[in-house]
């Protein structure tokens, strides 16, 4: 039986042990190179929109999401609510 891209995508988040940073993006497979690569540049986004970008389940983003949190890519947004939970990524591709 062969894996789904989400059981991929959070065995590659599960085996790295460190910080994920910007230039560590293109190592993932897709959907979740490219959804990264947007939110990174949008730097502030919410759970809807990088749930429509993974094409995964608003669950399975949300775990994803998490795992981010915890490998200090994302931060959740002082502006989450009980509705919708926003986040920045702690990098944006945006420069001055």
């Amino acid at each position: 039986m062969s894996e789904t891209l989400y059981e991929i995508t959070i065995k590659e988040l599960e085996a790295r042990t460190e910080d994920i940073r910007p230039s560590d993006v293109v190592l993932f497979s897709e959907p979740l190179r490219s959804a990264l690569n947007f939110v990174i540049r949008l730097g502030r986004f919410n759970l809807t929109e990088f749930t429509e970008k993974l094409e995964f389940t608003r669950e399975e983003a949300k775990k994803i999401a998490d795992l981010l949190v915890e490998r200090n890519l994302f931060v959740v947004s002082r502006f989450s609510n009980d509705e919708e939970t926003f986040y920045e990524s702690r990098v944006s591709a945006m420069t001055r």
